[in-house]
């Protein structure tokens, strides 16, 4: 009878380590699956980051090329899709600023810089803009 007992108590401890083990492979499934998705929102997180700067920087570089252009005159301009999708649209238009006395100022210039890009919620845009007067690189000679 004993031998009976010990077959048993056998049995039950290879379906106690079966048990453990099918709880393991899960626990380590789950851990897995979770480092999967925050890897994968850590990617998604850098890839915007950097999308975010170059699109800053761009913004800046466009900006700064109108403001310094000595022939300078109202336009519309707009760019081809960059690596990350965003499409850079310039406007330098008239504008009719006063001063302090009610008078107007000549030849003042707006400058728009916008970026444009498509997101899963939709059209996203980004802009920087300026005023300019029109003959301040021009050279007088």
């Amino acid at each position: 009878m004993q031998l009976t007992l010990t077959s048993r108590s056998s049995h039950h401890a290879r379906g106690f380590i079966l048990l453990e083990a099918i709880l393991a492979v899960s626990i380590l499934s789950v851990i897995a699956v979770s480092l999967t998705v925050a890897i994968d929102k850590l990617g998604a997180v850098a890839m915007q980051s950097q999308r975010e700067m170059t699109m800053m920087r761009n913004l800046e570089t466009l900006l700064t090329w109108h403001l310094r252009d000595p022939n300078i005159e109202p336009r519309q301009e707009t760019s081809p899709p960059d690596a990350y999708g965003v499409v850079y649209e310039s406007m330098v238009e008239e504008l009719e600023l006063y001063n302090v006395d009610d008078a107007v100022l000549p030849e003042m210039l707006r400058i728009q810089i916008r970026a444009v890009w498509q997101e899963p919620s939709g059209m996203q845009e980004q802009f920087v803009e300026t005023y300019r007067y029109a003959r301040l690189y021009r050279n007088t000679q």
